[in-house]
């Protein structure tokens, strides 16, 4: 049973996702299976010395280097305490190389997608991409 607390910390998430134009976001990593636990209020029993890999894909990518690192800070600076007590660790996955893009979009959990088409558009260039690499790559 959720009650509205946990309810309220689900969706001061999605909206501050939204409020930065992020299309997508995905846990990964070996706190994949925490993160929606904690989102959703409950307690975490164990909390190991790792973080938190979430990852997010913007709905338009910011060109400006400089304006893309203000977005990327401020967005761990207000998502972090939603995950406490794990350490937040935030990647813009189209920043990250098709491994990275692969373990969150394809091995991780989808955690927020402004759209099922954006999602699955999403995952199928990290398919591409990935395929690429392992064709030339031993």
């Amino acid at each position: 049973m959720t009650n509205p607390g946990q309810r309220n910390r689900r969706e001061e998430f999605f909206a501050k996702l939204k409020a930065q134009g992020i299309g997508l976001a995905y846990f990964f990593g070996s706190q994949q299976e925490n993160a929606p636990l904690l989102l959703n209020g409950e307690i975490v029993s164990e909390i190991p010395d790792s973080d938190l890999d979430l990852g997010v894909v913007f709905l338009e990518h910011p060109i400006d280097y400089r304006r893309l690192r203000e977005i990327r800070q401020k967005l761990e600076d207000c998502l972090a305490p939603l995950f406490a007590p794990l350490r937040l660790h935030l990647l813009l996955l189209e920043e990250e190389n098709s491994h990275v893009q692969h373990a969150a979009a394809i091995k991780g959990i989808e955690a927020y997608a402004v759209s099922p088409e954006f999602a699955r558009e999403y995952r199928r260039k990290v398919y591409a991409l990935y395929a690429d690499w392992h064709s030339w790559w031993p």
